[in-house]
Parts: C-alpha cells; sequence; structure tokens
C-alpha cells in the first residue's frame, strides 16, 4: 500500500520509474541485489521521493506485485471474453504464458519471491478474482461440486505456474510453452473436467 496516492502526472510517473526500477533490478541482478538505494540510483530519484509514497523496500515489492496481478487480470479477462469451456481454458492458459514470456526473467524472480500473488491484500483478491472467473468456466461445462471445481481450478493454474517456473529456471528458450501449456491444461480437462459432464 502506498504511503499517499499520487495526484499530479509527475508524481504518478515517480511512482510507476521506482516500481519499473525494482522489476529491472529484479531481471538483471536477482533479489539478493534489490535494496532501496539501488532502485533510487537506478530510477534517478533521491531516497526523500521515493519515502513519500513507499514506506520500505517490502512495499515498492507489493506495489511491483499488485502492478502485475493487475496486467494479469486484463490479460486473463480479455483471453476468456466469448468463450467457453476447454476453448476458454486454452485462451486462458496462452494468454497468461504469452504475457508471462513478455519478462521471464521477471516472471521467475515474482513467482519465487512470491508463488502464490497474495503478498499484499489487493493482489489476493486479484487473485481471487482470477480463480472465481476460472471457476465460472468449470461450472459452466461440468456437473463437479464447487468444491471440486475449485480443486480442478487451483490444479489448471498449479499447472501453468509449475511448467513455467520449470522453463525459466532451466534458463531454455521457451520453444512452444505456450501450446505445450495448452496441451497439458487440456489433458487435465479432459481427464476431470469433461469426464465428469459426461457422465451426468
Amino acid at each position: 500500500m502506498l504511503r499517499k496516492i499520487p495526484q499530479q502526472a509527475r508524481s504518478k510517473q515517480l511512482v510507476e520509474d521506482v516500481i519499473e526500477a525494482a522489476a529491472r533490478i529484479l531481471e538483471t541482478s536477482g533479489a539478493e541485489a534489490l535494496t532501496t538505494n539501488m532502485i533510487t540510483e537506478v530510477a534517478g530519484v533521491s531516497p526523500g521521493s521515493v519515502y513519500q509514497y513507499f514506506s520500505d523496500k517490502p512495499s515498492i515489492i507489493r506495489a511491483l506485485i499488485e502492478r502485475e496481478a493487475n496486467e494479469f487480470m486484463e490479460v486473463s479477462e480479455n483471453a476468456l471474453r466469448g468463450l467457453t469451456g476447454v476453448e476458454a481454458m486454452i485462451a486462458f492458459a496462452k494468454a497468461l504464458t504469452l504475457h508471462r514470456l513478455q519478462r521471464p526473467k521477471l516472471t521467475l524472480q515474482l513467482i519465487l519471491m512470491d508463488p502464490t500473488l497474495t503478498t499484499s491484500p489487493e493482489s489476493a483478491e486479484i487473485n481471487t478474482r482470477i480463480h472465481d472467473l476460472l471457476m465460472d468456466v468449470v461450472r459452466q461445462a461440468s456437473i463437479l461440486t464447487d468444491e471440486d471445481a475449485s480443486v480442478a481450478v487451483m490444479d489448471m493454474m498449479g499447472i501453468m505456474r509449475g511448467m513455467m517456473l520449470s522453463d525459466f529456471m532451466s534458463h531454455c528458450k521457451h520453444g512452444g510453452l505456450p501450446d505445450r501449456i495448452a496441451d497439458a491444461v487440456t489433458g487435465y480437462w479432459r481427464l476431470r473436467v469433461q469426464a465428469a459432464a459426461k457422465s451426468e
């Protein structure tokens, strides 16, 4: 949570510059190198300016996670629009993976720092909204109980997160990763979601 909400364009840009500086440091040097002094240096701002809006380094990290979670939420909603069933899950999986592939090193660092994107109440809320979006997709396509549908959603999210983490940690070139993740999610869907609908 910011200490105060920036009102003017200049102060909004300062906050974004600080958040982006933290992202670049994580990408190039990892979490060990992420210090408030390094952030101010990369952002090109004074420590006093940073402390107007951020209380400490963890608050900057939370703001970065919230920014990424918000972007992810927008991607999720766009991917699911107008689609249902497995087509919706495939579109979601590919959109998520392509979004994460834009900055794979940053994604890796954030997953390692906060695997479930729940560092702050704001990002936890976004994570819940994404879960609810996918719950609607599963509910519409099967007769699973809400408990089993929630398990299915968490499993498929785990498949996506796990495959991305494995790829990013191995520093491979991510060849066909969106399609591979979509295939894995499709396989799970057919075995656990579609099968339940057929047994109705």
